[in-house]
């Protein structure tokens, strides 16, 4: 599941798509027909990297300034789930009878609310909405400035190395175990909107086929809040992607 990274900069359309678009076609593409059998994920995300980096310059893209996104991988096989995950797109998992258990990549944990914890600060003693975000977006694309070098963290691009540090694991499931795949953007419902109380019911809105509405809810709250002062957020609106499976 693929979350595409807004750019820092301006951008071109390559084949009348954005560039995030178009990387998170090209991957899904080669994800349907690359063999994953007896392979570790690593491997594979090594594979698609190697891809999107080849296919790139075919389309015009330029090697600096390649588009990211975040991936999360997860494969089921002879009761074992192997997830791998590259950016901040987070995977919930719920075994039969057991509590919601969150997986993020450690790369992004924390980061992003430990900047809007300063928004908040800054908010909470007065200051302008416009000024606080100001110096947090200065920050924020400081912080992603740097990313896929040693200096920062990594992300689905063209840069092979990011494979090195993509977060796997493994664990063992059971018949019934359901799974959550969602952008950061859906994951809102939750924090900081509160549309549900916690990850379990964000699972069970999903698992009864509401998750259209909760959807719903959430552009709601976003466009009710526009200077994001109320629920300090980076934008007023964000991708909302989401997918459900029950393993």
């Amino acid at each position: 599941m693929i979350d595409g990274a807004t750019p820092l900069g301006g951008e071109t359309a390559v084949d009348g798509r954005s560039p995030a678009a178009w990387l998170s076609g090209t991957a899904d593409a080669f994800l349907a027909r690359v063999p994953w059998a007896g392979r570790p994920l690593r491997a594979v995300l090594c594979d698609l990297i190697g891809h999107v980096r080849a296919e790139g310059p075919r389309a015009g893209l330029p090697a600096d300034g390649f588009p990211t996104a975040t991936l999360s991988l997860a494969r089921v096989l002879d009761g074992r789930l192997d997830l791998c995950l590259l950016g901040d797109s987070p995977v919930l998992l719920r075994q039969p009878g057991a509590a919601v258990v969150e997986f993020v990549d450690p790369q992004f944990a924390g980061v992003e609310e430990a900047l809007l914890d300063r928004v908040r600060t800054e908010l909470d003693r007065g200051d302008e909405a416009a000024d606080a975000y100001a110096r947090a977006g200065a920050r924020n694309r400081e912080r992603r400035r740097w990313r896929n070098t040693p200096r920062g963290s990594w992300v689905l691009s063209n840069v092979p190395a990011a494979a090195d540090h993509a977060f796997v694991t493994t664990l063992t499931v059971v018949p019934g175990t359901e799974l959550v795949a969602m952008s950061d953007g859906f994951a809102r419902a939750v924090r900081p909107f509160s549309l549900v109380r916690d990850d379990a019911e964000l699972l069970d809105e999903a698992a009864a086929g509401r998750e259209s509405e909760l959807l719903d809810r959430l552009r709601a709250a976003e466009r009710a809040d526009p200077s994001c002062v109320r629920f300090p957020r980076f934008g007023v609106s964000d991708d909302a992607t989401m997918l459900y499976a029950r393993l």
